[in-house]
C-alpha cells in the first residue's frame, strides 16, 4: 500500500469514486488529491489551499469495503510527513481520531483567516464541526 498524488487528468475518475462511496466531493483543478492504493484506490483525501501556505483537508474518505481497517489512519500518517500546515473541519466524533494523529483542537482566533472565516460561517449556520490543525498561527506542530 502506498500514498499517491493524483494527476489532474485523474480527478474526474476520483470524483466519480467519491460519489460511488456516498460523498458529494468534486475534485477541483486547484485541489491536491492524495490516494492510498494497493493497487486499487482504497481511500482519498482532498487538500485545498485557500490561501498561500494554508492547507485544508477536505473529504478524507475510505471505500466502504475498506472501512474500519485503519486505512484512513494509514493515509493520514503518509500525508502528515509532507509537513503542510494542515487544518480540517471535522465532526466531533472524529476529534479523537485526528488528535491521535497529532492534530490539535483550535479556536478560530488561532488560525489564518482563510480557515477561520468559513469555520465561523459554519458555526453561525448551526453546523457542528470541530476546528483542528497542525499549526497555531505560524507555530507549526510538526506532526
Amino acid at each position: 500500500m502506498a500514498l499517491h498524488a493524483l494527476a489532474l487528468q485523474d480527478y474526474p475518475t476520483m470524483t466519480r469514486l467519491y460519489r460511488a462511496w456516498g460523498e458529494k466531493a468534486k475534485c477541483g483543478k486547484r485541489d491536491r488529491v492524495y490516494t492510498w492504493q494497493a493497487p486499487d484506490i482504497m481511500a482519498a483525501a482532498r487538500i485545498l489551499e485557500p490561501a498561500a501556505g494554508v492547507y485544508l483537508l477536505r473529504h478524507l474518505t475510505v471505500a466502504p469495503e475498506h472501512r474500519r481497517r485503519g486505512v484512513a489512519r494509514s493515509l493520514m500518517q503518509a500525508l502528515l510527513p509532507l509537513n503542510l500546515p494542515l487544518y480540517c473541519y471535522c465532526r466531533p466524533y472524529l476529534g479523537g481520531f485526528y488528535q491521535s494523529l497529532g492534530l490539535v483542537s483550535l479556536a478560530a482566533a488561532q488560525v489564518p483567516a482563510a480557515i477561520a472565516e468559513p469555520y465561523e460561517r459554519y458555526q453561525k449556520n448551526g453546523k457542528d464541526f470541530m476546528l483542528m490543525g497542525t499549526e497555531v498561527k505560524g507555530e507549526h506542530k510538526g506532526v
